[in-house]
């Protein structure tokens, strides 16, 4: 961090978080940070590996692979994973995106070898059982049928992802296509993971209660002498604009109408993107932001309205949300967005407004630095995708040096009718 980033910085009173890293000779990256007061420490392990990294007939590999290793490593036959790391103390979880698949554990911090053996174990080796593949199936199958196929509006994410982005590597759900699922066969998944989940192409990040040496020690024990992984080509991306509006009624098991409008953004770390985070929260941040005041307060056209936005290492997407009232119309609804996105691209937003943005901004930045987790998956995504630690202490400056000026404009090159994708979820005809 420069000087000048440094003093701008100390203007928002956030902490510093000091950090160390290291690579160790098999090429995986480490992070460690000696954080808080209290004997806890988090453990991190995250794979440059999501849904986009699969071939387009074997979609949910990540998915279920992140499910099936909880299920059984070489060393650790299948159910003592979390019974281990409970008698511990412990507690775990994981979740996959499109780009990335990610591990946590916590433990009191004189258990942090054994939240290592257990971690390390399950990338040593693959150990996935015939048995534990076709329980996770089921498991997911199930997920799908509960939060997809009979949920009101489960169905968006499969659609949107497929409208936006085609055959692409970003157009198919993260939980997969449930005939591909079926499909996939234990093969599958072990040449899945030899490829994907090596050294190479992982970060592991430890945060609290810890000693520097004797945590990198530990790290060399359980993880250097993972063989290193063959390097090999990520799918190519195509982000393709979209140059005309594209606009479809779904049918479905829904009671009340929604407006689902899509809008493609640049990757994250860009200028835009960031100037879209601070343009949402004027949009949709609070009771007092335009979408909440305008349309639900004041029009009483919605019974909910949100807006965000969701960064990807390829694409972004800005989203807007709005479920109708029973007996408005979605098309006064759409025109009520419009009238406010156009407000704000010729140039209305207000000292007031931005200035609420900016500084909720400061308090989402504080908050984050609490929780030893949160941080651990923090440096492990600052690694992974900008190899670039020291963003955790100046990535508020990101926001921060945004004029008014740089949303009003990002709004203009993004935010326009002939750039987006509109949903309209209607009651089944019958």
């Amino acid at each position: 961090m420069s000087t000048n980033q440094l003093a701008e910085k100390i203007k928002y009173d956030i902490p510093s978080i000091e950090f160390k890293e290291h690579t160790l000779d098999n090429g995986l990256r480490i992070v460690m940070s000696k954080f808080g007061n209290i004997p806890i420490v988090a453990l991190n392990t995250t794979f440059h590996t999501g849904s986009k990294d699969e071939d387009n007939d074997k979609t949910g590999m990540a998915h279920l692979l992140e499910h099936l290793m909880f299920e059984g490593s070489p060393n650790v036959p299948r159910g003592q994973f979390d019974e281990i790391l409970t008698k511990n103390g412990g507690d775990s979880n994981a979740y996959t995106t499109r780009d990335s698949t990610s591990y946590f554990i916590s433990v009191p911090s004189n258990h942090i070898e054994t939240a290592m053996w257990l971690d390390s174990d399950r990338i040593y080796g693959f150990g996935i059982t015939e048995e534990s593949l076709e329980i996770q199936k089921d498991v997911i199958l199930e997920e799908k049928l509960l939060y997809v196929d009979n949920s009101p509006y489960g169905s968006l994410e499969e659609v949107s992802s497929k409208k936006l982005f085609g055959e692409s590597p970003y157009g198919w759900s993260v939980i997969g296509d449930m005939d591909d699922l079926r499909r996939i066969r234990i093969q599958d998944l072990k040449e899945f993971f030899e490829k994907q989940y090596t050294p190479g192409n992982t970060v592991i990040s430890v945060v609290g209660d810890i000693d520097y040496d004797k945590t990198l020690k530990l790290l060399d024990k359980y993880y250097g002498s993972i063989k290193s992984g063959k390097d090999f080509l990520k799918n190519k991306f195509a982000n393709d604009e979209i140059d005309s509006e594209i606009t479809e009624d779904i049918y479905d098991n829904v009671h009340l109408e929604g407006k689902f409008i899509f809008y493609k953004l640049p990757e994250t770390g860009t200028k835009d993107y960031y100037a879209m985070n601070l343009l949402n929260a004027v949009l949709s941040d609070g009771d007092s932001s335009r979408f909440f005041n305008e349309i639900e307060y004041k029009s009483g056209l919605v019974n909910e309205i949100d807006s965000s936005v969701f960064g990807m290492e390829c694409s972004s997407i800005f989203n807007i949300t709005a479920i109708a009232m029973k007996g408005k119309s979605l098309e006064e609804i759409e025109e009520k967005i419009d009238m406010i996105i156009d407000d704000v691209k010729s140039g209305n937003i207000s000292d007031r407004e931005f200035s609420k943005v900016r500084n909720r901004l400061e308090t989402y930045f504080s908050s984050k630095r609490q929780s030893v987790i949160s941080i651990a998956d923090k440096f492990s995504y600052l690694k992974l995708f900008y190899n670039d630690c020291s963003r955790i202490n100046f990535e508020i400056l990101d926001y921060m040096s945004l004029s008014k000026s740089d949303l009003i404009e990002t709004a203009n090159k993004y935010l326009n009718k002939n750039q987006r994708l509109v949903l309209n979820y209607l009651p089944n005809k019958s």
